[in-house]
């Protein structure tokens, strides 16, 4: 999974048409929403292979490994 960042900015906006403003604010906006990657990331992260799906043996062989490889490396810590 990609791991995303927190951003926060400020943005006073003085000086200018309220056309203007508005413009600005549209830009400032678009960021508020996840980009297209982002996007495709959480349908796939949200949406696994179901059974019949071409990659659906692939997938869950390698999120069980995954899991097998993660729970081992609990175990020696412990």
């Amino acid at each position: 999974m990609v791991s995303v960042g927190n951003r926060q900015s400020y943005m006073e906006v003085t000086g200018f048409s309220s056309e203007v403003r508005e413009q600005f604010y549209k830009v400032a906006s678009v960021n508020l929403c996840s980009n297209i990657s982002g996007q495709i990331l959480a349908s796939l992260v949200m949406s696994p292979p179901k059974v019949g799906d071409e990659s659906y043996d692939a997938h869950f062989c390698e999120r069980d490994g995954i899991l097998k490889s993660l729970a081992r490396r609990a175990k020696v810590r412990n």
